[in-house]
């Protein structure tokens, strides 16, 4: 079968090591959703090509397109390699989300949604320094809501009420439900304080590219990243123990 040149922009989301010298690469791309791409004797050579190929730069791969993808070139569009594995912090928990989009790129037009996603992700964290838990929040709750697991959070999922000074929120369904609903309706609850209902609103119906562009209070944080991370987890039916793990290892949110 004759191979074909391709050019695709991609983000690298996983290397995975093969033979003495080769590695395979996960990217999410734009044009073909995700794919893996074979990288010949990549664990031998050294400059561009390598870093272009790295986790977590976004780049234009030149591939020949035959029984699979194998990579014939590299040119790094938008680096992000650097700023994110020289902090520790931003690095696991790009290590989490990347975890997560492997798992959740299934459908090709999801799949670029996701990328884009991830992609203001890393420019939050890398270029703007945004706060760290906010950035996984909105993540955790936006991916969620590329899913299909929108939550409902305008007034009580049980009797429609809308104003109650002492909300929770319903795991299970999404649904704020109100403090007299809460006795008679079971599930899982969490407690939500204004704080956090505020910041769960704007990071489910803000315009894309706005999703990271605010700030709470450390105690917010703790209490929005709680209630997103168990959310997404529990409707993606995934656990990510080995990334999220390492993450909480460091930085305890709970």
């Amino acid at each position: 079968m004759a191979q074909q040149h391709i050019t695709v922009r991609g983000l690298v989301i996983r290397q995975t090591d093969f033979g003495d010298h080769d590695r395979y690469i996960t990217l999410l791309t734009e044009e073909l959703g995700k794919i893996e791409v074979l990288c010949r004797g990549i664990r031998r050579k050294r400059g561009r090509l390598v870093t272009a190929t790295s986790l977590f730069q976004y780049s234009e791969f030149t591939l020949f397109a035959g029984r699979q993808y194998q990579l014939n070139d590299a040119v790094i569009d938008t680096a992000f390699w650097s700023g994110i594995t020289s902090n520790i912090e931003y690095y696991a928990l790009c290590c989490y989300f990347a975890d997560l989009a492997n798992i959740a790129s299934v459908e090709e037009q999801t799949t670029q949604q996701i990328l884009r996603l991830f992609l203001r992700a890393l420019y939050a964290l890398d270029r703007q320094s945004r706060q760290v838990q906010a950035v996984k929040a909105a993540f955790e709750l936006r991916l969620s809501c590329l899913l299909g697991f929108q939550p409902e959070l305008n007034g009580c999922g049980a009797c429609g009420e809308t104003a109650c000074s002492n909300w929770s929120f319903l795991l299970e369904n999404g649904a704020l439900i109100c403090d007299s609903c809460r006795k008679r309706v079971g599930g899982t609850y969490f407690s939500v304080s204004e704080g956090v209902l505020h910041a769960l609103r704007y990071i489910a119906f803000c315009p894309d590219k706005k999703e990271f562009s605010f700030t709470v209070s450390e105690q917010t944080a703790k209490q929005l990243g709680a209630i997103c991370e168990r959310y997404l987890l529990y409707h993606m039916d995934v656990q990510c123990q080995e990334t999220l793990g390492f993450y909480h290892s460091l930085f305890d949110l709970h």
